[in-house]
């Protein structure tokens, strides 16, 4: 049976309905939506928000994993996304690491980065990134899309120009992608499509054009429904999609620090790499040069505390 092509929705969808309305909401929040975030992993160092408040944090780091988890199997990461949040300079860079990049998974050796989650979950999916890239990683965000169409729906659709004819019928999980060449105003299931399709040349390089491509659009539309008024119910929905080890104090501190930024501040990266097979398998490898490029001007952390 096929895996469900999932997308993690990005820069923390907690934080980008704090960051539409402000902190002013905290405590009506507080009083209206009982948020709690899943366990911290030992391999995570997050920040203090007394830092972040004094300005004493340069850049937080966030994984986004897509996971698609079925009954009796763990799933895989077919998601994987690094997010970093640039306070001084009011950014969002965010880096897309191809499923198949070959990478060496701590006591398994080298082999796909998305099959880390299936060795080890989240544990061993965030000590394999911090290895692989070598910057440090504050907070995760998990993703399972068994609800996205739910989401897409409650909050009234996505607008979105679809650049090609998209058309792919799955018999073995019964789902149709049936899109056509235009700005749409796509529902939950069209939309799922969009960010799940990869049958063409581009395969899965196209979908994660696509799904940063949607990011964007997301958070432009959340910037402009979500108010104080409807802000509880769109935090219960976020809930029901996603698990994070970012306290809801914490999402308020650190969304403070963006309360003005656009989509034209979220900037997108693909990690530079070649299809190479292996052994009969197919992988991406990475090209560490213009990786490490990336990731020294992007991500890399100059935090005063750790500094």
């Amino acid at each position: 049976m096929k895996k469900w092509k999932i997308f993690a929705i990005g820069i923390l969808i907690l934080l980008l309905v704090l960051i539409a309305v402000g902190v002013g909401g905290y405590y009506y929040i507080q009083g209206s939506y009982n948020y709690t975030p899943t366990k911290n992993y030992p391999s995570l160092d997050k920040v203090d928000l007394l830092d972040v408040a004094l300005n004493h944090v340069d850049k937080i780091n966030v994984v986004l994993l897509g996971v698609d988890e079925r009954k009796d199997d763990p799933g895989r990461s077919d998601t994987i996304m690094i997010s970093s949040l640039d306070l001084k300079n009011k950014k969002v860079y965010i880096l897309s690491i191809p499923r198949d990049t070959r990478v060496n998974i701590p006591n398994y050796g080298y082999t796909k980065i998305n099959h880390a989650y299936a060795y080890g979950g989240i544990d061993l999916s965030l000590k394999t990134i911090e290895e692989f890239t070598g910057i440090p990683i504050h907070y995760y965000v998990k993703v399972n899309f068994h609800q996205f169409e739910k989401f897409i729906d409650a909050i009234g659709g996505v607008d979105i120009e679809v650049e090609k004819r998209m058309y792919y019928r799955d018999k073995t999980d019964k789902f149709l992608v049936d899109l056509y060449p235009g700005l749409h105003h796509l529902n939950g299931k069209e939309a799922l499509g969009y960010v799940r399709f990869r049958h063409d040349l581009m395969g899965d390089l196209g979908r994660i054009e696509r799904q940063q491509k949607f990011l964007k659009a997301l958070f432009k539309q959340a910037k402009e429904k979500v108010n104080l008024i409807n802000l509880p119910y769109y935090i219960s929905l976020a809930g029901s999609i996603l698990s994070t080890n970012i306290s809801l104090m914490e999402s308020l501190v650190i969304a403070s620090k963006f309360l003005d930024i656009t989509e034209e501040d979220i900037h997108t990266f693909l990690m530079p790499g070649t299809p190479e097979n292996i052994n009969g398998i197919s992988y991406v490898i990475p090209d560490r040069k213009k990786l490490d490029e990336i990731l020294n001007q992007y991500f890399r952390v100059n935090n005063k505390k750790e500094g």
